[in-house]
């Protein structure tokens, strides 16, 4: 995705994703907020290029900082894909339609369900 990733579908797979590997939930909310910085960067350099474009002096130069965004959200894409791949290292899956996440751990199958 560009700069902004999917969210959760639910709190049972957030935090089902949090039991599995704290390290990996970590990995993805860093990479969440990389993602954002980046869309809020492409955001300023937006205005940032509309002054000097209102006031005739542009300088096609000024292109050059939009690798800034764009290398954050490469960034932030690569941290993401490495927190799910540490989850399915662990046998991560969430059913939809139970809304349960599970994995394994210690040779068990663990699970959470989100109480309502």
């Amino acid at each position: 995705m560009l700069f902004i990733h999917p969210m959760w579908d639910s709190e049972a797979q957030r935090i089902g994703k949090q039991q599995c590997t704290p390290t990996g939930y970590t990995i993805h909310v860093v990479a969440e907020r990389i993602g954002f910085a980046g869309l809020l960067l492409l955001l300023g350099l937006g205005v940032f290029f509309l002054w000097p474009g209102v006031a005739e002096n542009f300088r096609a130069s000024y292109l050059w900082l939009l690798l800034a965004p764009f290398s954050l959200d490469l960034v932030s894409d690569v941290l993401m894909r490495y927190s799910w791949r540490l989850a399915n290292r662990k046998g991560f899956h969430y059913d939809y339609d139970s809304r349960e996440a599970s994995w394994y751990e210690d040779g068990e199958r663990r699970s959470y369900k989100f109480p309502h």
